[in-house]
């Protein structure tokens, strides 16, 4: 039997705020860009360039990073490239999604506070070792 991978592990900024919703279902659904940077040469001289990334969360990895991920902080993630299209002004646009398996905010907590020191109730590490499944 032959196997297939479909894995990307992306370190990058975010590039806004969370824009999250709910299905019908009730399921959470994080939007949220990631830049990343690369540097190339081209006829001897340095060149850099932003890649921009769209990362799609889900359920409880959706309402984690709403509640704790801004625009510019820095986040590893682990998942799968989806592609897709929807339909705009009767043009069809294609579509690249990651969708987050793994994820971890690399920054440090601003004055070393903990979310439970705010009332949110909950340890940020307890919360990303569930996500992660550690």
């Amino acid at each position: 039997m032959s196997r297939s991978v479909n894995r990307v592990t992306l370190i990058g900024n975010a590039g806004a705020d969370p824009r999250v919703t709910t299905t019908e279902k009730g399921t959470a659904v994080a939007h949220v860009s990631l830049a990343t940077n690369r540097v190339f040469t081209v006829d001897g001289e340095e060149e850099k360039r932003t890649d921009w990334h769209r990362l799609t969360f889900w359920g409880r990895s959706a309402d984690t990073v709403e509640r704790y991920l801004r625009k510019g902080t820095r986040l590893y993630v682990d998942g799968r490239i989806e592609y897709g299209s929807y339909e705009k002004e009767g043009v069809t646009v294609p579509s690249v999604d990651i969708v987050v398996r793994d994820f971890v905010l690399l920054d440090p907590r601003e004055n070393g506070a903990r979310p439970s020191e705010d009332g949110d109730g909950a340890e940020l590490d307890e919360i990303e070792e569930a996500e992660l499944g550690v």
